[in-house]
């Protein structure tokens, strides 16, 4: 096998794999190394909202994703009582639930199947180091095994420990004031697919989400001054999220009833992403292991796959690497920086109210904005929706 036409991309989430798709679509041979050791299925919600929609068409499998769909039909904000305060179906203006909401786990399911055949998986491994050869990279992996490359991809997501072996300097992380969970409860009759959202005194966010007919997925943020919470630490971590939920309402109760039943359990810092260069020699990065715009804009999974097509593209028609890894950077910096620049901690803290009187006056902006005669005068129309997402990303042909 020649090196020149080999690529190792590290992460079989959803960015690794769309690429993977592009790449062999282009002639490479592909190898994805994931440090899982098995396929995780099911996962948190995600939202595939504007050029996002474009590459999944363009890949052919809207189809496939639509079958899988959640079926969510809008989103209704709760009051502590769990009182209905205001309602925006799909397609409102305002609304969370996007024209694609599929679970993380069954879209990355979907592209796997779509690549499986055609590139090499490896699963529960990883890279311990790496190093430049002159024609390529030479790879290390956990099992002792080294291997060359003519590039290294990688897609590892927020906390990549590949991108801190060549990248860590150019790499921060930008705290936002608050803390994320997400995780999934045992569904229980009354749930439909309706996603519902309580603003909690104190600052704490919480949203129930459909996910499948045994499981409703959670997500909670809540505002923090200091990110010290250790991960090695589970207890404390738990500790720390049942205060924020404490005197929450009704669904925090719900939540904290069934804490002790939660296995797939994410917690951490709300933080994006922010590097000053994307590549180094033959090394590169994608997705939110480049630019984590945080889970809380909704926007990652749409970054992830255009960043793909992108640098897929890029890597085919430019006379070499550094060429292509400039080009990718210069047409995809300024789409995520706008993405980045949507969500800022003065944002978050006005999101996450704090009192009473602000937990009121959000209600009021709530109701007026759900009302008809403010949607029948803002609600964008369905050529509108469709005329935003083929301007959201001018895409460069390829082909």
């Amino acid at each position: 096998m020649k090196i020149e036409k080999k690529i190792l991309i590290c992460g079989g989430g959803i960015a690794g794999p769309a690429c993977a798709y592009w790449l062999h679509k282009y002639g490479y041979s592909v190898v994805i190394v994931e440090k899982a050791k098995s396929f995780r299925d099911g996962g948190q919600n995600v939202d595939i909202k504007g050029a996002g929609q474009q590459v999944i068409k363009m890949m052919g499998l809207a189809e496939e994703i639509e079958a899988k769909n959640t079926l969510e039909q809008g989103q209704k904000y709760l009051d502590a009582a769990g009182k209905v305060v205001a309602t925006f179906p799909k397609g409102a203006l305002g609304t969370l639930t996007a024209d694609f909401e599929i679970l993380r786990g069954d879209f990355a399911r979907v592209l796997f199947d779509a690549t499986k055949d055609d590139c090499d998986y490896r699963m529960g491994r990883f890279v311990t180091h790496l190093e430049n050869n002159g024609a390529g990279m030479s790879v290390t992996f956990d099992n002792g095994e080294t291997e060359d490359f003519e590039l290294v991809i990688c897609a590892e997501g927020i906390s990549s420990s590949t991108r801190s072996m060549v990248l860590a300097e150019q790499t921060h992380l930008r705290y936002l004031g608050a803390y994320m969970a997400f995780f999934k409860i045992p569904r229980r009759p009354e749930d439909d697919n309706w996603a519902y959202t309580v603003n909690g005194i104190g600052g704490t966010f919480i949203t129930l989400r459909p996910g499948n007919e045994k499981e409703t997925t959670v997500l909670i943020t809540f505002l923090r001054k200091d990110h010290d919470i250790e991960g090695e630490k589970p207890a404390a971590r738990r500790e720390l999220l049942l205060q924020a939920l404490k005197g929450r309402g009704t669904v925090a109760d719900r939540i904290s009833a069934d804490l002790d039943t939660v296995k797939d359990f994410y917690f951490g810092p709300m933080s994006q992403v922010q590097a000053s260069t994307w590549s180094n020699g033959r090394f590169v990065l994608l997705g939110d292991a480049a630019h984590c715009p945080t889970a809380f804009t909704g926007e990652g999974t749409a970054l992830a796959l255009v960043g793909s097509y992108v640098l897929a593209g890029e890597i085919k028609r430019s006379v070499d690497y550094a060429e292509a890894f400039h080009a990718y950077e210069k047409l995809l910096r300024p789409y995520v920086e706008a993405s980045q620049k949507r969500i800022s901690p003065r944002f978050i803290r006005l999101v996450h109210v704090n009192t009473r009187l602000g937990i009121s006056l959000i209600r009021l902006a709530q109701r007026f904005f759900a009302s008809k005669i403010v949607q029948n005068l803002l609600k964008p129309s369905a050529t509108k929706r469709e005329k935003d997402v083929a301007e959201d990303f001018v895409f460069p042909s390829y082909s």
